[in-house]
């Protein structure tokens, strides 16, 4: 077969902004359909082309004017001297955009086994698209049941797939596009759980908000060379009241969560990936991680290697973690016990005051602690030991009640409430006693959802008792973390200490979790499990 003319599509010059028909044009080459002697190379006649987004960038500088547009194609096998294919085979892959187009042999076309469907799937569904759709969301994605999935530009060639994708594997999905008919489409064709248009929303914080609040992100499982960063798999996070107030819009702490952005806390890791000489892969390590299953920990975060593996795991984001250490660092740091101490614990059955009961107990005190449920104050007398407890709800006059515990005052207070609980307690305060306030835990947690803090109107008894309170942070005592194992591994080994966790399971029952926390629902320290290690 002699030669012929081949209609092309060509790029008349470089494009700056948005690409018009002006800077495309219809060109006529010519094309032998006969391949040379000794040739390897494959001649193919295009059925269908794939329009694609990618093709605009490479518009800017890739793609020389005057040349044909490559992209992706169906197309048919006219004549061919490559050994894996052969005359008349239908393929997809890259082509250029023309009626015919010479393939070199390094190129890669993927033959069409599959006819009893449309051959133009194979620019979508079963082509670039498809693969691109399905390696994303299954390979990078890793979903798993019930996991919640936000796809923007969903309706297009590769969001329409993933959205079914994900409801096939038992998720909840939600996707934006840019017009009522695409949205529709989504919702009554693809199955998408909701859609919205995002050209009608004006604050998509809001709207990511109003659809859902656990959003689907990506992240690349391997670092960059020359990273000294830590790439970490979270496989527990752990729920703290500290974390509302990094909720709030005016803050005047050092940290604020920032709308549609993973929350931070404290979690058990698993190390993926290390540029840094502290960390190698596979380290159990426990720390400041996001929310999220996986983490990328810059080289300047303090991470804490977990060496005691006969433990749950999840220890580490209470007893053997930053609670544990908060009541250790808090209650011998600050609140210096001595034997026959009378000590008064608020918020007594959460993460860290059923530990600083017990610390009490083994240093020969005398403990009570407050919870807001029968079941918390049984906890509190029969499995950690204390000496009374009582569900201050019940107590209509606080002050009556540790008049009735305390008859003598009260030497050691751990201070977990705050305000009313706070202003009684200076109250019942032995001379020369001892109030802990702890920050980054849970202290002070009945102003944390405030506008305006309540007032402590007792303070003068500060001055009348010789009362000491002081503020502490746990970060102020990493240094004594191995201090602290030695003291309490022991202990944990011979059941000295016991410890009570309340775990939910998945990454969306995070928000339930937190919010449940806030509400007193939790037994303990509330944890959160994203994967068995």
């Amino acid at each position: 077969m002699g030669e012929v003319k081949n209609k092309q599509v060509v790029l008349k010059d470089y494009v700056t902004g948005l690409l018009k028909e002006s800077n495309l044009d219809i060109a006529e080459g010519t094309i032998t359909l006969k391949l040379p002697e000794g040739s390897n190379e494959i001649l193919l006649k295009n059925l269908y082309l794939s329009c694609d987004p990618y093709m605009r960038n490479l518009m800017n500088n890739l793609e020389g004017p005057g040349s044909p547009l490559l992209g992706y194609g169906v197309s048919k096998v006219v004549e061919s001297r490559h050994p894996d294919y052969k005359k008349g085979d239908l393929v997809w892959g890259i082509t250029k955009w023309q009626e015919y187009s010479l393939v070199p042999s390094s190129q890669i076309e993927f033959k069409i086994e599959h006819t009893d469907v449309p051959l133009s799937y194979y620019t979508g569904i079963l082509g670039m698209p498809g693969m691109t759709a399905y390696a994303g969301f299954f390979e990078v994605g890793l979903p798993k049941k019930g996991d919640k999935v936000f796809v923007s530009a969903a309706s297009g060639a590769v969001g329409q797939l993933v959205g079914q994708f994900a409801k096939l594997s038992g998720c909840y999905v939600v996707g934006s596009a840019g017009s009522k008919a695409k949205v529709d489409l989504l919702k009554n064709k693809f199955g998408f759980d909701d859609a919205f248009n995002y050209k009608e929303e004006h604050d998509l914080s809001a709207a990511l908000k109003r659809h859902g609040n656990i959003v689907e992100g990506t992240i690349t499982l391997k670092l960059p060379e020359g990273s000294n960063d830590v790439l970490l798999k979270n496989l527990y996070l752990s729920c703290d009241p500290y974390m509302r107030k990094f909720m709030s819009e005016i803050l005047d702490w050092f940290f604020q969560y920032a709308p549609a952005s993973p929350l931070t806390g404290f979690g058990v890791s698993k190390v993926l990936e290390s540029g840094h000489p502290d960390y190698k892969k596979g380290d159990l390590v426990w720390g400041t991680t996001k929310w999220e299953e996986y983490s990328l920990v810059p080289s300047s975060q303090i991470l804490f290697k977990i060496e005691h593996t006969h433990v749950p795991l999840s220890y580490y984001t209470g007893i053997l973690g930053m609670p544990g250490l908060t009541a250790y660092a808090g209650f011998f740091e600050v609140g210096l016990p001595k034997e026959g101490d009378k000590v008064y614990v608020s918020a007594a059955s959460g993460a860290v005051g059923q530990l600083v009961g017990q610390f009490a107990k083994l240093t020969g005190c005398y403990v009570v602690g407050s919870a807001g449920s029968k079941d918390k104050v049984d906890l509190l007398k029969n499995k950690f030991g204390f000496d009374d407890a009582f569900n201050y709800k019940e107590e209509p006059d606080l002050n009556a009640a540790l008049k009735r515990y305390f008859p003598e005052g009260i030497d050691i207070y751990f201070e977990n409430v705050g305000g009313k609980t706070l202003d009684v307690v200076l109250l019942n305060m032995r001379i020369h006693g001892r109030i802990v306030v702890y920050w980054y835990a849970c202290g002070m947690i009945s102003q944390y959802g405030r506008t305006q803090p309540e007032g402590v109107t007792n303070l003068s008894y500060l001055i009348i008792k010789r009362i000491r309170m002081q503020g502490f942070a746990v970060f102020d005592y990493y240094l004594k973390y191995p201090m602290f194992l030695e003291y309490v591994m022991p202990k944990i080994k011979e059941g000295k200490i016991v410890y009570v966790e309340d775990i939910a399971e998945g990454l969306e029952n995070g928000p339930a979790a937190l919010v449940g926390l806030f509400k007193g629902l939790n037994v303990g320290k509330q944890v959160l499990l994203l994967a068995r290690e």
